[in-house]
């Protein structure tokens, strides 16, 4: 089953509850899930702690969306005014800098690696013989032992890390730290990162223009309004 980090804006609430938090969200998720996904998890899940919290957050805070097992400084997302979105970037971009680092460090000297798109062309519809190729390169070998045997969804980031230079690299990490696959906005519109859906391209022109309206958006919500990551499935 396919899981979906899905972030979904929410207003302000005067007298917000968890019970009334809960009902504005899966009212929200109702209005756009035809077609979208077939369930979803908002306490559950595999993204209760995207969010970091800022310092001082109080735990007990009914604007938050948290769940019982998770990490006391963290979240699914909540009131923006709470959420420490320049941390999570910060993390993100420095973690992207390490792993460049270290992969540059150990594949010093080797020729360099083809990029993806010249698999997926070598190998028309079939992407599963043409992933097992990409990964075979000596390059993307070293990158396994260092991440850990990688995931169908890591493919991007395996192509970029060998088709960008650091900097490039990192500030791609630091675009996709905040956003999710897909975004609901306030109004109800629906956006989903094409890369998700493998429908963009080599370069990826359409995951980095969602991924800059994503972050445009959240950053314009005023203080007061809610992001919280849901998990949805299909």
């Amino acid at each position: 089953m396919a899981s979906r980090h899905t972030l979904v804006c929410l207003p302000a609430h005067a007298a917000e509850t968890a019970y009334t938090l809960d009902t504005r969200l899966r009212r929200a998720l109702s209005k756009v899930r035809g077609g979208h996904f077939g369930s979803y998890q908002i306490t559950q899940g595999r993204y209760t702690s995207h969010f970091p919290l800022i310092s001082g957050a109080p735990a007990d805070d009914p604007r938050l969306v948290r769940s019982a097992s998770g990490q006391p400084d963290r979240c699914a997302g909540g009131v923006l005014s709470l959420l420490d979105l320049a941390a999570l970037r910060d993390r993100r971009a420095a973690e992207a800098a390490d792993l460049y680092d270290a992969w540059s460090r150990a594949t010093e000297g080797m020729p360099p690696a083809q990029p993806w798109a010249a698999f997926a062309e070598q190998w028309g519809s079939d992407s599963f013989r043409a992933l097992l190729a990409f990964r075979d390169q000596p390059q993307l070998k070293v990158l396994a032992e260092i991440k850990g045997k990688p995931g169908a969804r890591q493919r991007d980031e395996e192509a970029a890390l060998i088709s960008l230079d650091r900097a490039g690299f990192v500030d791609r990490a630091r675009r996709r730290a905040v956003p999710g696959n897909s975004l609901r906005e306030l109004d109800d519109t629906w956006t989903t990162d094409p890369a998700w859906l493998n429908s963009d391209d080599a370069v990826e022109t359409g995951s980095t223009a969602y991924y800059d309206h994503a972050n445009a958006y959240i950053d314009a919500l005023p203080a007061d309004f809610l992001v919280v990551g849901v998990d949805c499935r299909r």
